[in-house]
């Protein structure tokens, strides 16, 4: 096993990716590049990759993993993208998922539940547009439908949510023209046709009760 190449990391600085027998291994940290004297032609046993990947990989890739977490909420596909744009290798990445699975830091199934109840909360987005960006995030979409299962009819209940963007869109103006691009908006952002038409309908009718009084 020979090292064939060495190049710095264009999104990584202070970073370095190696490649033996001409195809990609692992990236390091340039300290760590001088440090185990790594060079173009230098060989390698296998024992030596193994303890490179144990010794530094792992370690290096659960602290880089952990310190994002530290900021934000990853699904697995999320935190698999950010460790391979670091240059980190397969295998590594595999251990460090399933390191981070086994203490519960990352649970795509407790992801979705906070997502869908936060976004349904919001009131911004019906829940196909939901379940859309969550697959976008790389949920399977068996748990997504496990998870919408949960829900219950309140948090559920589309109608919360477009009444008060449907009274913002229409502005009292029933006319089919502008009934029809608020409809598309309401379409635009995952609402169901079913919901929409019922709200549509319920606030004509509060509309024209009020105006009777």
């Amino acid at each position: 096993m020979i090292i064939t190449k060495i190049e710095s990391q264009k999104k990584n600085k202070g970073r370095s990716s190696v490649y033996i027998d001409d195809s990609f291994a692992f990236g390091l940290s340039d300290f760590d590049v001088l440090r185990l004297h790594l060079k173009v032609g230098k060989t390698l046993t296998e024992a030596d990759v193994a303890a490179i990947r144990q010794d530094i990989l792992l370690a290096d890739s659960r602290q880089y993993a952990l310190h994002l977490l530290d900021r934000h909420s990853y699904t697995e596909a999320a935190m698999c993208r950010k460790l391979r744009d670091r240059g980190t290798d397969e295998e590594t990445i595999l251990n460090v998922i399933s390191f981070l699975k086994g203490y519960h830091y990352i649970d795509d199934e407790d992801y979705a539940r906070r997502y869908i109840k936060a976004a349904l909360h919001a009131g911004k987005s019906g829940l196909k547009k939901i379940q859309y960006d969550l697959v976008g995030k790389g949920v399977d979409k068996d748990i997504i439908e496990t998870v919408i299962s949960e829900l219950s009819e309140e948090e559920f209940d589309e109608m919360v949510a477009i009444m008060p963007i449907l009274q913002k869109k229409l502005r009292g103006d029933y006319s089919f023209q502008n009934k029809m691009k608020a409809k598309r908006y309401l379409l635009s952002r995952g609402f169901s046709v079913d919901s929409i038409d019922h709200a549509m309908q319920k606030t004509e009718e509060e509309s024209s009760s009020n105006e009777t009084i």
